[in-house]
C-alpha cells in the first residue's frame, strides 16, 4: 500500500516559530502532505505486544512471510494438471477423497495444519503423475501419512491408516507409494498453505474465537473445489478472513492495516471472495457434507449454522474508509 503522507527527518523540522510561514500555511488549500495523519498509514507496531515471546519470532515474521509470498508461487501446483496429466482421475473424484480425508483427519485428532500440507501434497503429486482411480485413495493416505510426519508430535502409525482405509492397501504398498510420493515431490513438503496465511491475518486483526472458526470452516471448503487452486494461497487466506469478519461483525471487514499485512485490498478478493459465497451456498446441496458437518458440532462453534446456504445479502465490496 502506498503512503503518500511521510514523516520528516529531525533535521528538517525547523526549531523557530514564523509567524508569517504560518499565516501563508493557513491560506493555502491543504495539501497531502500537510494533513493529518489518517488511518491510511498502517501501524507497523502490530507484533509489538508479543516482542518478548520467543515462540512469535517477531524480529523475523516479515522476512518470513516475503518467503512464503515467494515460496507459494514456485510450488504451487498447476491448475490445468487434472486435464493436462490426469487421465483416469477427475475433480469430483478429488472432491470425494479429499472429503473422506476431512472426516480421517478428524478421527485421527490431527493438527489443522496437518490437513492442508496433506491437500497441498496430494495436488502437487497429481502434477507431476499420472495415476488411476483404484490409487487415488492410496495417495490421499500417503499424502495424510507424509503431512502427519511433518506436522504431529505423534502421527498415526501406518497401520491405523490401513485399517481407517477398510485394509484396501497393504502395508508395503503404502511404504512404496510413501517413496514415491516423497521422490515426486522432491524431497520437500516445506511448503506455505491457506492456513498460515489465514492464521497470520487473523492474529494481525486481533480476531476472536469465533471469526477464527468461520475462517477455517470457509478455508476447508475451499479445499474441496479443485478450481480454487486458480489462486494463490495468500489471497485465499485473506479472503476467507475477510469475508468471516464480513459475516460475524457489524465493524469494517477489511482495514487499511489489513491491506497493509496481507498485501491485498478489497478489490484483489473480489474474485475469490465471489467463489467462496458460491462454494458456502452450495455447501448443503452437495453429497461431500463432512465440512459442513465438522463446522456445525459444538467444539468447532457451530459456524456452518451461522452463515446462510441461500443467500449472503449486502454487497460485497466496502469502502476502505467507510
Amino acid at each position: 500500500m502506498s503512503v503518500t503522507a511521510r514523516r520528516r527527518p529531525f533535521g528538517d523540522i525547523a526549531n523557530t516559530y514564523s509567524a508569517n510561514r504560518q499565516t501563508d500555511r493557513q491560506n493555502k488549500p491543504p495539501t497531502t502532505s500537510s494533513r493529518r495523519p489518517t488511518q491510511l498509514i498502517p501501524s507497523p507496531r502490530i507484533d509489538e505486544k508479543n516482542k518478548s515471546d520467543p515462540l512469535h519470532v517477531t524480529e523475523y515474521l516479515k522476512e518470513i512471510f516475503t518467503y512464503y509470498r515467494q515460496a507459494e508461487v514456485k510450488y504451487r501446483p498447476s491448475t490445468t494438471y487434472m486435464t493436462r496429466i490426469q487421465t483416469d482421475v477427475n475433480e469430483k473424484m478429488r472432491t470425494i477423497l479429499i472429503d473422506w480425508l476431512v472426516d480421517v483427519h478428524l478421527k485421527f485428532k490431527l493438527l489443522p495444519e496437518t490437513l492442508y500440507l496433506a491437500v497441498d501434497s496430494i495436488d502437487r503429486f497429481l502434477d507431476r503423475k499420472v495415476v488411476s482411480r483404484q490409487k487415488l485413495q492410496l495417495v490421499g493416505v500417503v499424502a495424510m501419512l507424509l503431512a502427519a510426519k511433518y506436522e504431529e508430535i505423534y502421527p498415526p502409525e501406518v497401520k491405523e491408516f490401513i485399517y481407517i482405509a477398510a485394509n484396501t492397501y497393504t502395508r508395503e504398498d503404502i511404504l512404496r507409494m510413501e517413496r514415491l510420493m516423497f521422490a515426486t515431490l522432491d524431497f520437500n513438503i516445506t511448503v506455505p498453505t491457506v492456513y498460515a496465511f489465514f492464521k497470520r491475518a487473523l492474529h494481525v486483526m486481533e480476531a476472536d474465537v469465533k471469526t477464527g472458526q468461520m475462517a477455517q470452516y470457509l478455508s476447508e471448503l475451499s479445499l474441496l473445489d479443485y478450481k480454487f487452486l486458480q489462486y494463490n494461497p495468500s489471497l485465499v487466506g485473506a479472503s476467507v478472513v475477510y469475508l468471516a469478519n464480513k459475516f460475524l461483525s457489524s465493524n469494517e471487514p477489511w482495514s487499511p492495516v489489513m491491506q497493509h499485512y496481507t498485501g491485498y485490498t478489497v478489490l484483489d478478493m473480489e474474485a475469490c471472495c465471489q467463489h467462496l459465497i458460491t462454494t458456502v451456498q452450495n455447501a448443503g446441496l452437495q453429497k461431500t457434507k463432512a465440512v459442513l458437518k465438522k463446522y456445525s458440532l459444538a467444539k468447532h462453534g457451530e459456524v456452518a449454522k451461522l452463515v446462510p446456504h441461500c443467500e449472503i445479502a449486502g454487497p460485497l465490496a466496502y469502502p476502505l474508509n467507510a
